[in-house]
């Protein structure tokens, strides 16, 4: 019989396809938490690189692994696998390419323990390239009523950066094949759930090739989608999810080199180094041509960082 000591306080849960490179270090982060009362769900969705070595190997030095095998990758499938085997009181997310802080797990724990109305936390993010370079920061810190806002126009969330709780209502869907998260949150908002963004930096977000699937032809079309059927229930009671199809229309798939230097432009303006963004926007226009959202972060590097963190809280 399983005691209440037995049953950790934490699950987190790792959704894993051909991670090997950064595999070890992700989970190391995780065994090395200040916090240690949590369980690891690891989901393969099928990797065929060294990932399932890694796997296996940790599970042997650490009771807490618990790995489940999946043959074709599927992130919402086994996102939901691992939300339906959780034990956890709160659910943790993890990408297996990203790097926990030591007090990930202690501050977002601490918090929902404290504040039983908030359902769902996300926190700041130090942004790191794939060799592990810091490339700038994402600063959040929003209460419930600027995240409500803000989710109606765009994802405030750094959806690796979130812990909610374990009340077996929320299960990502499948026919998202990517705003998954995205339309997670709506769906808890059309509940009365209440999401806030603490400031605290809680993990290493790595853009990396291997997870470039939010930049997919049809990233776009799905957000709209999620955003669309929130207004659908707001109106009707319920949305139009069962008759979601992929669009027909081909779009063009973004590279990664051209997102990577967004981000690590607009990083560096969070993270007030107005040289290297100057420098960065420069280049940008080179490669890619003038892009408006590039000229106003070319002005923002002017401004102090006052003026840019207040920008960012009530806006980005």
């Amino acid at each position: 019989m399983k005691t209440k000591q037995d049953i950790p306080k934490v699950s987190v849960i790792i959704p894993v396809y051909n991670s090997g490179r950064f595999l070890e270090e992700s989970l190391n982060s995780i065994l090395n938490q200040s916090f240690n009362n949590f369980e690891i769900i690891i989901i393969d969705n099928g990797s065929i690189d060294n990932s399932r070595d890694i796997e296996d190997k940790y599970k042997r030095k650490d009771k807490r692994i618990y790995i489940k095998k999946f043959s074709r990758p599927n992130v919402q499938k086994a996102l939901n696998e691992g939300l339906k085997i959780a034990r956890g009181k709160y659910i943790a997310r993890m990408d297996a390419d990203d790097i926990f802080l030591k007090d990930r797990f202690k501050l977002q724990v601490d918090y929902l323990d404290k504040h039983p109305e908030i359902y769902l936390i996300g926190g700041s993010a130090i942004v790191i390239d794939e060799n592990g370079e810091k490339m700038g920061s994402l600063l959040k810190g929003d209460n419930y009523k600027r995240i409500q806002k803000k989710l109606l126009k765009s994802n405030p969330l750094i959806h690796p950066s979130i812990m909610f709780r374990n009340t077996k209502e929320f299960f990502y869907r499948d026919k998202f094949v990517c705003s998954e998260d995205y339309d997670l949150y709506l769906r808890m908002l059309t509940n009365g759930k209440k999401l806030e963004n603490i400031p605290n930096f809680l993990i290493k977000y790595r853009i990396s090739r291997n997870s470039f699937v939010s930049t997919m032809p049809h990233q776009l079309f799905y957000f709209n989608k999620a955003k669309e059927f929130y207004f659908q229930r707001e109106k009707f009671g319920k949305d139009d999810y069962e008759n979601l199809k992929l669009p027909l229309k081909e779009q063009k798939q973004q590279s990664f080199d051209k997102l990577n230097l967004q981000i690590r432009i607009f990083a560096e303006l969070q993270d007030n180094r107005s040289k290297e963004i100057r420098k960065n926007i420069k280049i940008y226009f080179k490669k890619y041509g003038i892009n408006i959202q590039m000229i106003l972060y070319y002005i923002l590097s002017f401004f102090p960082i006052k003026v840019i963190k207040f920008i960012q809280r009530n806006i980005f």
